[in-house]
């Protein structure tokens, strides 16, 4: 006789008294690109040119009277939330607040510039919910801690795995010992040419995480400020890898990673060649500016 298994585990929440909203994200949408019909699936494989060309718009689709009726006086208490993460960077960025004492938004744009590990990397996540807005007592079966969520859903959009240029795997104790590696080592990475255009089915660049920090990492259990560290961590080590390709670049290729890289280490305009070498013969300074362009200081103030 075959043993009974339930086939989705039922999430429990102690909010009974906001049960009612569990479902008000149900019908938002999400466009990749402008004109573009919604997405068919919370969960999406894209191809590289579509990932390359994404200017994500989302509709909440969150209707005036509907929300007045699940949460009557609360209804201001309450904020729509949307971040936008990219796991392979260990990233997640704030897209947009709404208070929802006013009119919810009909229609959020996610900013060019809040994609570019997500080209890099060909995953992101666009996480939507309905969160407490502070530490408030709204009756019995409702929230009542900062940040508490009543509703959310989340959009995942991606290329194939074994399309993306860059990953993020497990540093093994057989690794370790392989390659000779002192034993509490954080990362450690492999590098190909930064500055050549990828064939689908290739990665260019793979980071290699100490088991129990990616074991930390992917629970979503870590701080913020951590997970900025070894995001620097990262960057730092393929730029200074001795076979990445740039020291011996005359150019930065169009569509390569470096292209990429060079873009996202800058908050104003992307860095030439020339400028990119220059860090990577001045580690300080290269340090300095991964720190700037990830927000590091940002996240430490708040440990």
């Amino acid at each position: 006789m075959n043993a009974w298994v339930r086939s989705q585990p039922r999430t429990l929440r102690p909010y009974f008294g906001a049960e009612a909203a569990e479902t008000l994200l149900d019908d938002m949408e999400l466009v990749l690109m402008i004109g573009d019909p919604p997405v068919p699936t919370r969960r999406l494989i894209i191809d590289e040119m579509q990932m390359a060309e994404i200017s994500p718009r989302l509709y909440p689709k969150l209707s005036e009277t509907r929300l007045d009726e699940v949460f009557g006086q609360r209804r201001s208490a309450f904020d729509l939330v949307v971040t936008l993460r990219t796991p392979q960077m260990l990233r997640r960025e704030l897209v947009a607040r709404y208070t929802l004492s006013d009119e919810a938004p009909e229609v959020v744009d996610i900013p060019d510039q809040l994609l570019g590990d997500a080209r890099l990397t060909g995953l992101f996540e666009l996480g939507v919910s309905i969160c407490l807005r502070d530490e408030k007592d709204l009756g019995s079966g409702w929230p009542e801690q900062i940040g508490s969520w009543v509703s959310r859903g989340t959009f995942t959009i991606g290329l194939d795995r074994r399309q993306s240029a860059f990953r993020i795997e497990i540093l093994t104790e057989a690794m370790i010992k392989e390659r000779a590696l002192p034993a509490g080592t954080m990362v450690w990475v492999d590098v190909d040419d930064l500055n050549v255009v990828y064939e689908e089915g290739t990665a260019c660049a793979t980071a290699y995480v100490s088991e129990k920090l990616h074991e930390k990492f992917t629970s979503g259990k870590t701080h913020p400020a951590v997970t900025a560290l070894l995001y620097a961590e990262i960057v730092c080590a393929v730029l200074a890898a001795p076979d990445n390709g740039i020291k011996e670049a005359t150019e930065i290729v169009s569509g390569s990673p470096l292209e990429n890289i060079a873009k996202n280490l800058s908050t104003t305009r992307a860095l030439s060649l020339r400028d990119l070498k220059k860090l990577i013969d001045d580690p300080a300074r290269l340090r300095a500016t991964v720190h700037d362009s990830r927000g590091l200081v940002k996240d430490l103030e708040k440990v």
